[in-house]
C-alpha cells in the first residue's frame, strides 16, 4: 500500500539509461570527428575521393571536387552541430530527472524529457525512451513524498495525551511537595527564633 505515493524509480531508470546512450553516442562522434584527418590519409578514402571526381553525373571535374570539398568542411561542423545537440538532450533530462526527485514536478520532468527526446533524434532508441519516461510522467499521479502525512493514529495520540496529563500530574504534586517543606521549614525557623527570643527575655541576671 503506497497511501497515494508514487515512486519514480522507473522514469529515473528510463531517463538515466537515456543519458548513458546520448553520451556514448557523443563519445563515438567526437572520436569521428577529431580522427576524420587521419581518415583522409587512408587508401579507401582516396579510393572514394578518386570514383567521385571519375562520376560522369557531375558536369566536370571542378564540380566533382567542389563537391568533395564542401563534403569533408561539412563534415565536422555538422557533427559538431549533432554533438551539441546531444548535449543539450542530456542536460534536459538531467534536469527532468532532479525534477523528479520527492516527486517534486513530474508534470514539469515529463515536458523536459519529451524536448529531450525531440533533441535526441525524434524516433532514436534514446527518444524513445525519454518519450515513455515523459507517459509515465504525466499518467502516473501520485502526492509528494515531502507532502505526504502519515494517517493520524488516534490510539497512539490517546496514549500520547494520558502521558503528557500523567507527567504534569507528577509535576503538579512534586510542586506541592516543595511548597509544603518550604513552609515547613520557615515554620521552624520561626519557632527557633521565638525560642531564642524567650531565653534572652528569661535569662537571670
Amino acid at each position: 500500500m503506497n497511501n497515494g505515493v508514487v515512486s519514480r524509480g522507473a522514469e529515473k531508470t528510463l531517463g538515466i539509461i537515456g543519458i548513458i546512450f546520448n553520451l556514448l553516442t557523443i563519445a563515438l562522434l567526437a572520436i569521428g570527428i577529431l580522427s576524420f584527418d587521419n581518415v583522409q590519409n587512408t587508401a579507401e578514402f582516396q579510393d572514394f575521393e578518386q570514383e567521385v571526381l571519375n562520376d560522369s553525373t557531375f558536369a566536370s571535374p571542378e564540380d566533382a571536387q567542389l563537391f568533395l570539398d564542401t563534403f569533408i568542411s561539412s563534415f565536422s561542423i555538422i557533427g559538431w552541430v549533432l554533438v551539441a545537440v546531444l548535449a543539450i538532450s542530456t542536460v534536459l533530462a538531467i534536469l527532468a530527472i532532479a525534477n523528479l526527485r520527492n516527486n517534486r514536478n513530474p508534470k514539469a520532468a515529463g515536458v523536459l524529457f519529451i524536448i529531450a527526446g525531440l533533441f535526441a533524434g525524434l524516433l532514436s532508441l534514446t527518444s524513445i525512451l525519454f518519450y515513455i519516461a515523459a507517459i509515465m510522467c504525466f499518467v502516473r499521479k501520485g502526492t509528494r513524498r515531502d507532502d505526504y502525512q502519515a494517517p493520524r493514529d488516534d490510539f497512539g495520540s490517546q496514549n500520547g495525551d494520558a502521558k503528557l496529563k500523567e507527567e504534569q500530574r507528577i509535576r503538579e504534586e512534586e510542586r506541592i511537595r516543595q511548597e509544603e517543606r518550604l513552609r515547613e521549614e520557615e515554620q521552624r525557623r520561626q519557632n527557633d527564633n521565638s525560642l531564642h527570643k524567650d531565653d534572652d527575655t528569661y535569662r537571670p541576671l
